[in-house]
């Protein structure tokens, strides 16, 4: 069966393929674009969609690879379906990058990353792109898998995807400081099943240094949901309301995105792309967020809009704004009890 993704032509038989990730390839295509590299790896390629719509739509000179045979003869017959030529590897793709360097790297498994970043984060040269679905894992819902897979605590909170892309970036981090690496993220979203990821990466000692200082923890009510950024080596074990509380972490603490990196991207998309990029770009550069709902529930209180909640803050001298994974959360530098206050005082 041959299908039209972007500009690419493909077959898809026998291989995996995930339809419902187009909205994902087609804004990474928007992404490699903004990119100043030439060469791409694409790791995990099954059928070789990504790189080929990295070649034809964003100019890369992409390198595949998969483990599975049949999926390396499937991306040979959709290179010539598309009149490309590209190299194609038929390998494990940590032991590959182990072996030599690329200078971008996109891991984007089935499941999680976390068995291919040690190699890929000592392989990639400039940039590293991954994608996590176990978001179970990340966001608290899982918390064994969570401490085995990424060496970190997390429980469910009322904005758990914001707690997941914050635990998956700082294990990427952590990662590469091994290798006196650090990795910036350019652009990163929690989007249906899946966390990703696009950073830069730069080699120096006192970027590596930089960025960790970047990496900390969250303590967090689950009785009164609210929460405090703690730097490593720092301790919190009473909310103010009296109960005790769970230290999140490490996680990153930094900046979800780089704010020009998007407005680049941002500028060459339309559609459902510009609009979704367009809410990544407006986000308040902090590491706490709150549901209003779940707030609104724990003081019997009416739910306003979060626009209006947003504003209050924003007159208030606080950063804010909503989220883009979720349309009743918000990100702001505000204690929990300003936002209750304007809770209780919004007539809607």
């Amino acid at each position: 069966m041959e299908i039209q993704e972007g500009k690419a032509r493909i077959s898809v038989d026998g291989v995996f393929y995930n339809p419902r990730m187009k909205f994902c390839r087609d804004l990474d295509v928007l992404v490699f674009t903004a990119m100043d590299s030439r060469e791409y790896f694409d790791a995990l390629s099954a059928s070789g969609v990504r790189g080929i719509r990295a070649a034809l739509e964003a100019g890369k000179f992409t390198v595949f690879n998969d483990i599975s045979l049949k999926a390396v003869r499937l991306i040979e017959e959709n290179l010539r379906r598309n009149g490309l030529s590209g190299e194609v590897l038929n390998g494990d793709a940590a032991a590959l990058m182990r072996q030599r360097s690329f200078e971008h790297i996109d891991v984007d498994p089935f499941g999680s990353p976390a068995q291919f970043m040690d190699s890929a984060c000592f392989s990639a040269k400039k940039y590293l792109s991954i994608t996590a679905t176990d978001t179970a894992a990340l966001c608290g819902s899982a918390t064994n898998s969570g401490l085995k897979k990424y060496g970190a605590f997390a429980i469910k909170t009322d904005v758990h995807h914001e707690v997941g892309l914050r635990v998956l970036i700082g294990f990427a981090v952590r990662e590469a400081t091994k290798y006196e690496k650090a990795l910036f993220p350019l652009i990163s979203w929690a989007k249906e099943h899946y966390y990703r990821v696009h950073f830069r990466v730069r080699k120096s000692t006192s970027f590596s240094a930089k960025v960790y200082g970047k990496m900390g923890y969250l303590a967090y009510c689950s009785s009164c949901l609210r929460k405090k950024v703690l730097g490593i080596g720092e301790g919190d074990e009473r909310c103010k309301c009296g109960k005790k509380v769970k230290i999140i972490g490490p996680l990153w603490l930094g900046e979800l995105k780089n704010r020009d990196f998007v407005e680049r991207v941002a500028e060459v998309a339309d559609g459902k792309l510009k609009e979704f990029l367009n809410k990544i770009l407006v986000e308040a550069d902090v590491p706490t967020a709150y549901s209003l709902p779940a707030l609104a529930k724990i003081h019997s209180l009416t739910l306003p809009p979060a626009g209006i909640v947003v504003e209050e803050l924003k007159n208030l001298g606080y950063e804010a704004s909503k989220t883009h994974y979720c349309g009743f959360c918000i990100r702001t530098d505000a204690d929990r009890d300003e936002i209750v206050k304007i809770l209780e005082s919004v007539k809607t």
